[in-house]
């Protein structure tokens, strides 16, 4: 299905929505100077956004997402202390998503997500998911393929507040999904929120988020 871009879309005004409700970035044909292409690029990196620009084909791009990587740490952080073992989906938090248009067509997306994740840290060692998952350190492991697209990282953030489980069983989940991006690419974003977002968050270890794609053990 052909995806078209909106055709009413407010002037100068960016709508905010967190867990659930979406933002829409500004119609100003300047998009280099809209707010939220901006705030992706204080999230992932300018080089990177810059890059990812490149990747896709066109000067045309959408940002939305989240305000900044704070606010991502205090809903987390809200919601891990509330987190129970029986609670299960947990809310996705869209840090940024871009999105490439040609005339009112969309030819390309890149999205960069965290949630708690539904994956505990000990399910690293079975044999299907050690196949799958490269691990980084003690606190972190990348899956380079997850599905089409999208590379993943896990990482271990106790929560000041949590239940005592919560450290292994419910880990940071980041995504970065785009199929027009090569590994690295994806990896430097991957790499570049998760950073971000880590920085924020008041663990009791933070976890060392690597500056290389782990190698495949």
């Amino acid at each position: 299905m052909t995806m078209l871009r909106k055709a009413s879309r407010p002037m100068g005004i960016a709508v905010l929505v967190i867990g659930g409700i979406l933002s829409d970035c500004s119609g100003d044909d300047d998009r280099a100077d809209s707010p939220n292409l901006r705030q992706c690029k204080h999230l992932l990196g300018s080089g990177n956004v810059d890059s990812v620009v490149d990747a896709i084909g066109s000067s045309d791009v959408e940002a939305r997402g989240t305000p900044q990587a704070d606010v991502l740490a205090d809903l987390l952080t809200k919601e891990a202390k509330r987190w129970q073992k029986a609670d299960l989906p947990h809310t996705p938090y869209t840090a940024c998503r871009m999105s490439a248009f040609e005339g009112d067509r969309i030819i390309g997306t890149v999205d960069a997500s965290v949630k708690w994740s539904a994956l505990s840290l000990g399910m690293m060692d079975s044999p299907k998911n050690s196949r799958t998952w490269r691990q980084a350190n003690e606190s972190v492991h990348v899956e380079t393929e997850s599905g089409p697209g999208r590379m993943r990282l896990i990482a271990k953030c106790a929560v000041p507040g949590a239940i005592d489980s919560q450290p292994s069983d419910l880990p940071l989940q980041f995504d970065v999904t785009g199929v027009t991006l090569g590994t690295e690419l994806r990896w430097e974003l991957l790499s570049a929120v998760a950073r971000s977002v880590v920085e924020e968050m008041d663990c009791e270890k933070p976890p060392a988020i690597p500056s290389a794609l782990p190698a495949v053990a």
